[in-house]
């Protein structure tokens, strides 16, 4: 399930072709280390005295000797753009991931809602019939009948509720997996899912938002070397020639010979370039540690509140059998001593449901903050079985 909204989702597609967009981006950074060549058609009058017009053919090939760093600098830092992208596809992929799963926590969620409310429907209507019967036969007033009445519809209004979010995520995940109508569930989630919130802290270094933070750090520093490589020539080997389309006696012309080629000034530009890439480079410094703040901030609270949530359910789960044996003792004595009322053993009912709801709660609560713990630590992908389907992207280059 999770793999097919992965694959089918626009996000990851479109985070997969810029992969490949930044790997020609690379390829042409790169071609500044390999030979140009170019040719042209010359269109004038010269001056002198032939003062010969016609097309002249020129040609000329230019293979850089040592240019400083500028196309090292550059393949650098687009280099580092391909490690962001990279990292956005995976982030991509964790998106998804954690959409998907937190749909399917919530359609299993209301399934098992749906159960204890519909038993509750059963529950409070044997109690309406038996307060029906007491009613006919004078042994129950009116407003006893009302009670039940009430409570029925309050228990179906609670079904339909419940029936109503079912439908909502069940259309959610409809969205992500491309289908219509019900979605097959399993019962368990991965063993190592539940697991995500205990133990010790994840390696934060291989989470997306910090490996996309840390590429990021590396372009600006990259750019600062680039920037101060511009400022500098670039020296090269040059060869030229040119002759007359149209024949002359004159032989052809060639020039072949070491050039040196620099900008003396350009109004400030490579200054301010290079101040803007050391300001960027500075920032980045503070983006690596705010990304690390912001999942270290959502995975700390997500443990904690596991901890207490963890607790709560213990406590519903050891209350149940003693409501339940309260309910069906408070039944006994208002149907057969008179000693208690139906609103005692309606309210009983009530907390014996209600306390079965907040255990169902609770524990898909806790399924959520796997989710969220897993997904700050960067640990979804492998939980679900996507690693080697995102070790190709990767590594693509």
């Amino acid at each position: 399930m999770v793999h097919r909204a992965v694959n089918r989702h626009p996000a990851v597609q479109e985070a997969a072709g810029r992969i490949k967009e930044q790997d020609e981006v690379i390829a042409e950074a790169k071609s500044g280390y390999l030979p140009s060549v170019g040719a042209g058609l010359d269109l004038g009058l010269e001056s002198g005295a032939s003062r010969d017009w016609g097309p002249k053919f020129n040609i000329s090939a230019t293979q850089m000797l040592y240019d400083f760093g500028k196309v090292s600098g550059r393949v650098q830092a687009e280099s580092a753009v391909h490690d962001v992208r990279r990292a956005e596809f995976l982030a991509a992929v964790d998106d998804i991931i954690r959409e998907t799963a937190l749909a399917a926590v919530e359609i299993m969620r209301n399934e098992k809602l749906a159960g204890v409310a519909k038993e509750q429907i059963d529950d409070v209507q044997a109690i309406g019939r038996l307060v029906d019967a007491r009613t006919d036969s004078g042994a129950s007033t009116r407003s006893d009948k009302l009670q039940a009445q009430a409570r029925i519809q309050a228990a179906q209004a609670t079904e339909l509720e419940i029936s109503a979010q079912k439908q909502r995520w069940e259309s959610t995940l409809n969205a992500l997996l491309g289908t219509n109508g019900p979605v097959q569930l399993r019962s368990s989630f991965p063993p190592k899912l539940e697991r995500a919130c205990s133990g010790q802290q994840p390696a934060w270094e291989t989470v997306p938002a910090v490996l996309a933070a840390k590429s990021r750090k590396t372009e600006a520093e990259a750019r600062v070397k680039l920037a101060r490589a511009e400022m500098l020539p670039t020296i090269a080997l040059e060869a030229s020639g040119n002759f007359n389309v149209w024949g002359s006696d004159d032989d052809p012309d060639y020039v072949v010979g070491i050039k040196v080629k620099g900008d003396l000034y350009n109004g400030g530009a490579f200054k301010a370039r290079q101040n803007a890439a050391q300001y960027a480079a500075e920032a980045s410094e503070a983006a690596v540690a705010a990304a690390k703040f912001d999942i270290q901030k959502t995975w700390a609270e997500s443990v904690a509140q596991v901890s207490s949530l963890s607790a709560l359910l213990n406590s519903l789960g050891s209350r149940q059998s003693n409501m339940r044996e309260t309910r069906d003792l408070y039944q006994k004595q208002f149907l057969d001593l008179g000693t208690r009322t139906l609103l005692d053993v309606l309210n009983a009912d009530q907390e014996l449901h209600s306390a079965r709801l907040d255990e169902i709660n609770t524990r898909f609560d806790l399924y959520k903050l796997s989710v969220e713990c897993a997904f700050a630590a960067g640990q979804l992908r492998e939980m679900f079985g996507l690693v080697p389907q995102t070790a190709k992207a990767q590594t693509a280059r």
